[in-house]
């Protein structure tokens, strides 16, 4: 393995024909979080058996930062990875021969928060911002909000600050007047007195959130494992959507005992957010690059559909597979 070592932790992939033992292949995957949000279905589809019913046998590992992952993913040492679709641009702009195979959330998972004295989006205007690095979600999240509220980014003063326990601490303070976090972030800010001055998913502004991203290598030698992971990963979104104990167990294990709370207010959001047929969404990464075309001028000629292979995803919906999960007659919220 050639990069980053990553000792002692492999993707196991088993794919036969029924009746026939399963030869294995040794594949890496990572997720990219280990907050109650985004990973959660990655998670789901190791823990309640999920790759395993599609021939896989998967070790997940955790690499910290979407970019970090897509970053190894091109280096040669994962095969797969999650990752936000603004990584995942970054990674192919940059000459990675990657592709998003499937979206688990198509749009901004993000909540305005500032201090009480703010009220309204309109508001925003000429205050001072708490904000992460360029590039990342938590960035095209406030850039496209202010678009969409017609505030042009000089009109507000952008300070970087970092992750989201960061921003929510510089607005607490008094140091900086408002900022943007996913549902955690939200808790955290809410008990804390501020006020939630947007739900940014209300505005139904296409995004290109979680995903999963696999190489050109992968899709041109070993689809059928690629097929097969794509399959998982839908029934992991089918699982998540009719099984709240278990995945908010699920949830617990990988926070390491995360408050209750925060664990419910997370299921609840991603509950309404993810995605069923598992689509990528070609106006989300239309509007990313379009904002990204202002600071970066690799972006301003590249095209969506340059970024996904839709291959996986259209023979799911051929094949009657997504509406066998959601038509079987199985109840819905089994608690």
């Amino acid at each position: 393995m050639k990069g980053i070592a990553i000792a002692g932790v492999v993707l196991l992939f088993a794919f036969a024909a029924p009746g026939q033992a399963a030869a294995q292949s040794k594949f890496t995957m990572a997720y990219i979080s280990d907050s109650p949000s985004s990973s959660v279905p990655f998670w789901v589809a190791k823990d309640a058996g999920l790759f395993k019913k599609h021939g896989l046998d998967v070790d997940l590992i955790f690499i910290n930062g979407s970019t970090r992952g897509i970053q190894s993913l091109i280096a040669g040492d994962l095969n797969f990875t999650g990752a936000v679709g603004t990584s995942a641009i970054n990674g192919r702009l940059a000459g990675g021969d990657i592709f998003i195979i499937n979206s688990l959330v198509n749009t901004l998972p993000y909540y305005i928060i500032g201090k009480p004295t703010i009220k309204s989006p309109e508001e925003l205007r000429g205050k001072s911002a708490a904000t992460h690095i360029p590039g990342t979600s938590a960035d095209f999240a406030l850039r496209l909000a202010l678009r969409r509220f017609g505030i042009p980014y000089d009109e507000i003063k952008a300070v970087m600050v970092g992750g989201s326990p960061q921003r929510v601490a510089a607005v607490m303070n008094g140091q900086l007047d408002f900022t943007v976090v996913t549902e955690p972030g939200k808790i955290e800010a809410e008990n804390a007195g501020l006020n939630v001055i947007r739900d940014m998913a209300k505005l139904n502004i296409p995004f290109q959130f979680t995903c999963s991203v696999t190489t050109g290598q992968m899709i041109r030698e070993h689809p059928d494992n690629v097929m097969a992971f794509v399959k998982a990963m839908a029934e992991a979104v089918h699982f998540y959507k009719n099984n709240k104990e278990r995945v908010i167990s699920i949830m617990q294990k990988y926070t390491r005992g995360q408050k209750r709370p925060v664990l419910e207010g997370a299921y609840a959001a991603y509950d309404e957010m993810l995605v069923e047929d598992t689509y990528p969404t070609l106006d989300g990464l239309k509007h990313t690059l379009e904002v990204q075309a202002s600071f970066d001028p690799k972006a301003a000629n590249a095209k969506a559909e340059n970024f996904v292979n839709l291959r996986f995803v259209n023979e799911l919906k051929k094949s009657g597979f997504i509406d066998r999960l959601y038509n079987s007659g199985q109840a819905k919220k089994i608690e």
